[in-house]
């Protein structure tokens, strides 16, 4: 998870370079920053996807852990 996050903190400072540094890079600038932006949309994704399969393993992990509670009552 934190080649994630930091994969995603990279992408986040790049795109803020790109917009400090003004438009004097015309359309290569705008270009870069959207690449960028574009990445950071995968890498979000990617995370939700991540996030959610988690969330359905605690899911899962606590009905067995309530099963197996019950048996032993």
């Amino acid at each position: 998870m934190g080649g994630l996050l930091g994969g995603v903190g990279n992408v986040v400072n790049a795109a803020a370079g790109a917009v400090a540094g003004g438009n004097g890079g015309g359309g290569a600038a705008g270009g870069d920053f959207q690449a960028m932006m574009d990445q950071l949309k995968q890498t979000y994704q990617e995370s939700m996807q991540k996030s959610m399969e988690l969330r359905r393993l605690q899911v899962d992990q606590n009905t067995q852990k309530k099963v197996a509670d019950e048996r032993v009552q």
